[in-house]
């Protein structure tokens, strides 16, 4: 993406070419992983853990890890693709029904194991934020030894929300878990060019799904948690506490990668950004 910037009070001018995000590219992966940030804010709160469990006494969240996979023999691939969002609505609205406002999540992806029955088949992984319930947790040793955290109502959840395959619900221990669960999750399936990301990127492209979608209220409900430690100021300031320069940028063209090689080489990494003169400019782009 070739960009022209001009300097607000000089009428410097300056041209700019930015690598575009792409889905599943470094600058895709990145302002995702910006977006989803705040996620991490106050990653240290704990909202239980093991020895709470020592006292005799109830734990309770109102936060869930809840995955929805997709039984291959209801239908083919493309009809389940193509009917997934119907069934996922149909879902959330059948808890919303009984548990009332929920905050949610989503990571639509395909599954990834080319052996399976339901390879490429989507699933959903969804956090939940639910406002007016809470559930019971209890503690859960897996074959492997790895402690994770359930709750008592599974059951009740999977009959209320009527999802036609299996239903995978845990209950999140912390802020830092919710992190790990759906951007960690979420990084491994759509970034990079491992098999998996790439299938994952591939049928989401298809079915023009979007690699996350977020409830309009997540964040604020989210944030009522946390504090902000944002500081907002009219201008950004060097080390030295000096203005920096004010530049207005602007959308010149799109070019490819071969049109900068005719003047630089850049076989092999790409860099996200490269600087060019207005001289440069005019001889590569004849603008």
């Amino acid at each position: 993406m070739l960009l022209r910037g001009i300097h607000q009070e000089t009428d410097e001018e300056k041209y700019l070419a930015v690598k575009c995000s792409k889905r599943g590219n470094s600058v895709y992966g990145e302002r995702t992983k910006k977006r989803l940030g705040f996620l991490k804010y106050a990653e240290k709160l704990t909202f239980f853990s093991p020895k709470d469990f020592e006292v005799d006494k109830p734990i309770k969240t109102r936060l869930l890890w809840v995955t929805l996979t997709w039984n291959s023999n209801i239908c083919g691939l493309k009809e389940a693709w193509l009917s997934s969002e119907y069934y996922y609505n149909l879902f959330i609205t059948n808890l919303r029904n009984k548990y009332g406002e929920i905050q949610v999540l989503k990571f639509p992806q395909a599954f990834p194991n080319s052996l399976g029955k339901a390879f490429g088949y989507p699933h959903f992984h969804l956090v939940l934020l639910f406002k007016e319930h809470e559930f019971t947790v209890f503690p859960w040793m897996k074959d492997d030894e790895t402690l994770e955290y359930r709750i008592y109502e599974r059951d009740e959840l999977r009959i209320q929300g009527k999802w036609h395959s299996w239903v995978d619900i845990k209950a999140i221990s912390s802020m830092q878990g919710i992190y790990n669960y759906a951007v960690k999750h979420h990084e491994n399936a759509g970034f990079g060019d491992s098999e998996e990301a790439v299938l994952n990127n591939a049928m989401c492209w298809l079915f023009k799904k979007k690699s996350y979608t977020i409830s309009g209220s997540f964040r604020k409900t989210y944030s009522e948690f946390i504090r902000d430690l944002r500081n907002s100021k009219v201008f950004q300031v060097s080390l030295d506490g000096e203005k920096l320069k004010i530049w207005v940028w602007k959308l010149v063209r799109l070019v490819s990668i071969d049109d900068l090689n005719k003047v630089r080489s850049f076989k092999g990494f790409i860099p996200w950004f490269i600087g060019f003169s207005k001289d440069e400019a005019i001889k590569i782009f004849g603008l």
